[in-house]
């Protein structure tokens, strides 16, 4: 595949309808009522707001046309990173004996740059022992967002790190918006794993990065808003998310929005890792458990007790599965639409942002100083003026944001690949989604989905990666699917496995029609892909074109300059290269 025009509407396909926003993150699908609290002491919440988050420096605008979906309908059942709303929570003034844990101490942090990403290259290590299970429990809090008259507005979990009341949790959990907001963040505090938590302090927002959905707050007063200072919560320490491997066990905890008000505990294994652009390396960690919406904050633990990862994805509706969408062709027809069955992504949650990420955080909400976490009101995205260009290839990323080097197919026993594009028009925070396909099957240890757009409004060689490294990849077709808001925008596709070769193709035009678009999409990819003429190309009737690309069978599309189908052929044997006849559809 080339690196040509993005792709074009399916043949024959209606438009894609227009989709369904998800809720914005701070919603709550229906306020749990709670009883009512004493209001907040004056100025809560009052505090200067956070630096933008990092990502790579913005370039000039891709100018790439205007890109044209095929196959692919909209994601049907986007994702919402969604705090859940608290149900049966009791509020107390006072809390049980919990006995401390350890000793909070801290060691020095290295942080080097390289390029715009911030690699963690020492982890922050508080003193504890090893916490068996129930430790961890009495470690794991529940946060509720409350409104001046001690209303439950939602819920999300969180983890103690610290004696004196540091919990890292996810910044949607506590995102607050300039309408509709909370006026506090409680604190419910596990006292027993098979007993609802008990609501017992407020705590401030002192750390708080939306890019990465990751924040810290601190306990701050108790329930009337009274100062306290706690120095004997139970708390985990902070593990080396680097350390964890592929197979690693994970124990999971934290805060369901469905099957009961207790803690629930979950265990699963390390499937994958998944990098980005503006993130370390490992912007991911993939798990097999499967974890209930509420948990979102939560915390992700290895087997010696410590916290390694906090997991980040959540349902947007109570007893919704976190993603669900038409991203196959389930009935057979070739066409991917709102007649086939959504695909649930990955079971509640999969995604877990790994505790290195969160080094600079924490080390900012030692100091304890109050941040703002106020967010915009999410708005529906207009995708019009949204310009993505075809991802193009290479095995890996240079430490200035660069490929290593343009390819169109990778030999057997590649164990990374990423896709490159450009963008202009885009606005932080939208959600978008980068999906890896291989030979047709949705891999969703490769893909980012429902992430919050970090990159500014426009720029170049914005990457995702399928793979880190680590893992052999298997042999197949890797489609990389770009969508914003839902909407598909562009998409392209490269081959692994050194069965693939490149061929030379006559591609000769045997309709009456001059042809400015051709696109080869290989079998059982879900998306036309580019164009391969390019934009100073074009194929007079009877006349020819030289094209080299990747021996395969392909499903073949041309248009005319006005980009109105002429020619539609599937099944396409292009393995060993040759003419390719572009004859009329019918």
């Amino acid at each position: 595949m080339t690196d040509g025009t993005p792709g074009a509407p399916g043949p024959n396909l209606p438009p894609p309808g227009s989709p369904t926003p998800p809720p914005p993150a701070w919603q709550p699908a229906a306020p749990a009522p709670v009883p009512p609290m004493p209001p907040a002491a004056s100025g809560w919440g009052s505090a200067p707001p956070p630096g933008p988050p990092s990502g790579p420096p913005a370039g000039p605008p891709a100018g790439a046309p205007a890109p044209r979906p095929r196959r692919t309908a909209l994601l049907v059942g986007g994702l919402a990173v969604a705090a859940l709303v608290a149900g049966g929570i009791t509020f107390a003034a006072t809390r049980g004996d919990d006995q401390p844990s350890g000793t909070a101490t801290t060691v020095p942090v290295t942080i080097s740059a390289a390029g715009d990403t911030t690699v963690v290259t020492t982890v922050p290590v508080t003193e504890a022992p090893v916490a068996d299970t129930d430790t961890i429990a009495r470690s794991v809090v529940q946060l509720i967002a409350v409104d001046a008259d001690g209303n439950g507005l939602w819920a999300g979990s969180g983890t103690i790190i610290s004696a004196d009341g540091l919990i890292l949790t996810n910044a949607h959990v506590v995102a607050n918006t300039t309408t509709n907001g909370y006026e506090a963040i409680v604190v419910a505090i596990t006292d027993r794993a098979d007993s609802a938590p008990t609501a017992t302090y407020r705590a401030d927002v002192v750390a708080f990065d939306p890019g990465l959905d990751l924040a810290v707050v601190k306990v701050s007063t108790d329930l009337d808003g009274n100062a306290v200072a706690v120095s004997d919560l139970p708390f985990l320490p902070i593990g080396d998310s680097d350390a964890v491997g592929l197979g690693d066990h994970l124990r999971i905890f934290g805060y369901p929005s469905i099957g009961g008000d207790t803690i629930t505990f979950t265990e699963g294994s390390v499937s994958g890792f998944t990098s980005e652009a503006g993130i370390a390396d490992r912007a991911w960690v993939k798990t097999d458990a499967t974890i209930a919406g509420g948990n979102s904050g939560g915390t992700a633990v290895n087997d010696a007790g410590e916290l390694v990862a906090v997991p980040t994805r959540a349902s947007a509706t109570d007893g919704d599965v976190a993603d669900c969408r038409v991203v196959q062709d389930t009935n057979g027809d070739n066409i991917v639409d709102e007649n086939d069955s959504c695909i649930p992504i990955g079971g509640f949650i999969n995604g877990l942002r790994p505790a290195n990420l969160a080094t600079a955080l924490i080390e900012q909400g030692r100091l304890g100083e109050v941040v703002s976490s106020t967010t915009e009101q999410p708005v529906d995205v207009d995708t019009s003026g949204i310009t993505l260009t075809a991802p193009v290839f290479s095995p890996d990323v240079t430490p200035d944001n660069q490929p290593t080097e343009l390819v169109q197919l990778l030999p057997t026993g590649t164990t990374k690949v990423c896709g490159f594009f450009d963008y202009s028009g885009m606005t932080d925070g939208t959600t978008w989604d980068a999906a890896w396909s291989v030979d047709g099957e949705l891999n969703t240890d490769f893909s980012l989905l429902a992430q919050s757009w970090i990159g500014g409004a426009e720029g170049t060689n914005w990457w995702v990666c399928a793979g880190t490294g680590e893992k052999v990849l298997p042999d197949g077709a890797y489609e990389l699917s770009l969508y914003v808001a839902e909407d598909l925008l562009v998409s392209n596709t490269v081959f692994v496995g050194s069965s693939f070769a490149l061929v030379n193709l006559n591609v000769v035009n045997n309709t009456p029609t001059k042809l400015c678009y051709v696109r080869l999409s290989p079998q059982g990819a879900q998306n036309w892909g580019p164009d391969e003429l390019g934009a100073d190309v074009t194929i007079e009737p009877g006349a020819s074109v030289p094209l080299t690309a990747v021996g395969a069978v392909y499903d073949v599309l041309g248009a005319d300059c006005d980009n109105t189908t002429v020619v539609e052929m599937y099944g396409v044997d292009l393995t060993a290269g040759g003419d390719l006849s572009l004859t009329p559809k019918t």
